[in-house]
Order: structure tokens, then C-alpha cells, then sequence
């Protein structure tokens, strides 16, 4: 869910119901699958965001963002160092929709009957081995049966909700014709259209309903009161406008909270870019790789920054310290032997070249001694030597090991 977030606002709006629904809601139990993972309460850290006078905690957000650098890192095998600010700004965004969606449930007055909550709480504890191992879990994770059951409470009532503002969507049948020959480039007639009319009008009625959900939290959204206060989410979202010049100046005011996280400076390199001032993102760059010089993404961007500003020497320096720590990184390898061979440096391209083997050996070894099936996508193409909730930071707020 979290690679790029560069889709449509729509996709990305769709995508974050989706994930309130069935993931996590305000107050924080997230499960997937047969284990409940919820860190220990460490105090207030701070306040991102306000909605309506709510506050958000650091901890929910930090939370929320460690779980979803993980999912980035399962599916790609790695984490852009560019991306980091974009998915904690995406983050923020979900639980927002989250507080809002909470807050229109109360007014709604939705009512889930008991039972349902029981049920849905049974089928929890019995994704456990024995409810032993589901208990022995809830006390892990700082969690009560009736935390729990809440938890699942509030899931069902935001469910009913969004199947309320469904519930007014309809299909017509000129959609649907007009789908089908779409599709087909055939008229609308006959035993195909016959059979193939139910799969349409099942396809446009999905889309149908996920709009209706958008334009939904879109108005909630316009109609809240929605302050952020976190400096790099505001730079962010200022990079995402376009605004460069507001963004450069916001993420200096969070690098002077937090002068040593390299990541703040990979997002000021991304505004100097946007306004297409390589010298100071190549500065910007510079800083990034001290802070971190074992980050082989940011050895990429600076050696990029070197080459573009006519520095093919500095640029292939970086270009063998972005390989040096890329470890099993085959895609990062990849795209190094394709920026030294348009460089013209044949020798580092071959050496390259030589490492692009070696690794599809060791994974191709890897695979046949535990079967291809069981290779989780990190190790089928990722470093295999950083922590994916924080590219090797200790605390998971971007400062790296030292």
C-alpha cells in the first residue's frame, strides 16, 4: 500500500479506508493474522497532529509507521530513503480519516449488537493455537479482553457506517452497455452480454461504492478543523504541492529539532530539486550521507547529484559506496551497472556486472535449499542487512546506528 504514493487521490483515499477497516482504529490494536503486535506504552512523545481539537500522539504515529515500512520492505525488499517521509505523511493521513470516520460513527449512532462482537472476538482467540497463547499475547501487547473486544466494536460500527453511505449507490443499465461494449467493442445484445452483464455491473458497482466512500471523507475532511504540527509531514506535504520554497523552509525548521536524522536531509534535497537548484540538493545530500554513510540509497542519490553537476569522478566514488553496503540489493546492483556503463566506465560496470551473478547465485542456492515458496520478498532481492523499521536506526525515527 505505502510504495511511491504517487497514485491518484482517489486510490490513495480508498486504499486508507480500507486499511482503517480492516487493520487498526483510533486507540491502536493492530492484528494481522494469528499475532497482535502493539508496543508498550512509553508516555506522551508529543502531539502531530490536532482534528477537531483531538490530539494525536507521536506514539500512534510512530506506530503506524513502523508497521508500514515493514510492509514496504516485505514487498520490495527495501526502503527508499526519499519515500520515508511521504509514508509517515501517509500515515498521519489514515489515522486523521480514522478520527474522522470515529467521530461521524458517534453521530450516526450505529448500534452492533453483542453478539456480533462476541463472534468476531471468538474468531480472534481461535487464530491462536489454544487461548492460552491468545491470552499469554493480550498480556504482551498491554491489552484487556474488553480492550479487545472494544477494538472490534468500533472495526464493526465503522463497517456499518461505510455500508450506510454505500448503501445509496445504483448501476444503470446504459452503465452497463456502455461498459460492455467498452470491453468487447461489441454491441450489447445477445447470450455474451447476458453472461458477461453480471461480472460488469458487479465491477462498476464496487467502483461505484469506493467513489461514493471517497467523496464521502473528502467532505468530512473540508468540514474539520485538521491542524498539522509535525514539521516534516507539513515539508512534505509542501513537496507534494510543489511549493519548494515553502517546503526548503519547513524542513530546515524540523532539522533544527532534529539536526542529526539524515532523512530530513534527503527530503531537502527532493525540494531543491523541485525547483531545480542541484547545488543544494547536492549539499543537502552530502550532509545525509555523513549522517549516515552505510545508507547505500543515499550514496545513489549524492553519486546522481555528482554526476548530473558534472563530477562523473565524485559520482562513481559514491556510485562503489552505494555497492560496498548494498550487500544482496540485486535491483540496487542493477542500477548501478546501468549508470557507470552510460558513464563510460566500463571496468566498474563489469565489477557490477560480476556482483548482479553472484547474488543470483547465492538466491538461486538459497532457493533450492528452502524452496522458492518460502522466500519472504525481502531476501529474494533486499539488502538483507537493515532493519526495515528503520534502515538500520535504533529507534526507528530515522537516527542511524553509529
Amino acid at each position: 500500500m505505502f510504495r511511491g504514493f504517487r497514485g491518484k487521490k482517489s486510490s490513495t483515499m480508498t486504499k486508507a479506508v480500507i486499511i482503517i477497516i480492516s487493520i487498526t482504529f483510533i486507540g491502536g490494536l493492530a492484528y494481522t493474522g494469528a499475532v497482535l503486535t502493539r508496543p508498550p506504552v512509553t508516555g506522551d512523545l508529543g502531539v502531530v497532529a490536532s482534528v477537531d481539537g483531538k490530539k494525536i500522539p507521536w506514539d500512534l504515529v510512530d506506530r503506524g509507521f513502523k508497521n508500514a515500512l515493514l510492509a514496504e520492505y516485505e514487498n520490495t525488499g527495501r526502503v527508499l530513503p526519499e519515500t520515508r517521509g511521504p509514508i509517515r505523511a501517509s500515515v498521519l493521513d489514515q489515522i486523521i480519516n480514522s478520527v474522522l470516520i470515529a467521530d461521524a460513527a458517534k453521530k450516526a449512532k450505529i448500534q452492533v449488537p453483542a453478539k456480533q462482537v462476541e463472534a468476531e472476538f471468538k474468531a480472534q482467540e481461535e487464530s491462536f493455537p489454544s487461548k492460552d497463547a491468545f491470552r499469554k499475547a493480550l498480556v504482551e501487547n498491554n491489552l484487556t479482553v474488553s480492550e479487545v473486544k472494544r477494538q472490534i466494536r468500533d472495526r464493526l460500527t465503522v463497517q456499518a457506517l461505510l455500508a450506510k453511505v454505500k448503501s445509496g449507490v445504483t448501476v444503470s443499465e446504459d452503465a452497463v452497455k456502455e461498459q460492455y461494449t467498452k470491453e468487447t467493442g461489441k454491441p450489447p445484445e445477445g447470450k455474451d452480454f447476458e453472461e458477461k452483464r453480471p461480472g460488469i455491473e458487479s465491477r462498476l458497482r464496487s467502483a461505484a461504492e469506493q467513489e461514493a466512500i471517497v467523496k464521502w471523507l473528502e467532505g468530512l475532511k473540508k468540514e474539520a478543523k485538521i491542524e498539522i504540527l509535525d514539521p516534516e509531514i507539513r515539508a512534505v506535504k509542501k513537496l507534494q504541492e510543489k511549493a519548494y520554497d515553502d517546503a526548503i523552509t519547513i524542513y530546515n525548521e524540523a532539522i533544527r529539532r532534529k539536526p542529526e536524522d539524515p532523512y530530513l536531509y534527503v527530503g531537502l534535497s527532493q525540494a531543491y530539486l523541485g525547483k531545480r537548484d542541484l547545488p543544494g540538493a547536492t549539499k543537502a545530500l552530502e550532509k545525509a550521507a555523513e549522517l549516515y554513510p552505510e545508507e547505500p540509497y543515499i550514496r545513489l542519490l549524492l553519486g546522481m547529484a555528482y554526476r548530473d553537476g558534472g563530477s562523473p569522478d565524485q559520482a562513481c566514488a559514491e556510485f562503489k559506496k552505494a555497492s560496498e553496503h548494498g550487500s544482496l540489493d540485486i535491483l540496487l546492483h542493477i542500477r548501478l551497472e546501468s549508470l557507470l556503463r552510460s558513464m563510460g566506465r566500463k571496468d566498474d560496470a563489469q565489477a557490477e556486472q560480476a556482483k548482479i551473478a553472484e547474488i543470483r547465485e547465492l538466491l538461486e542456492r538459497r532457493s533450492k535449499a528452502s524452496g522458492a515458496s518460502s522466500q519472504p520478498a525481502g531476501a529474494q532481492g533486499g539488502t538483507g542487512t537493515k532493519s526495515p523499521d528503520g534502515a538500520g536506526s535504533s529507534d526507528g525515527q530515522g537516527e542511524p546506528e553509529k
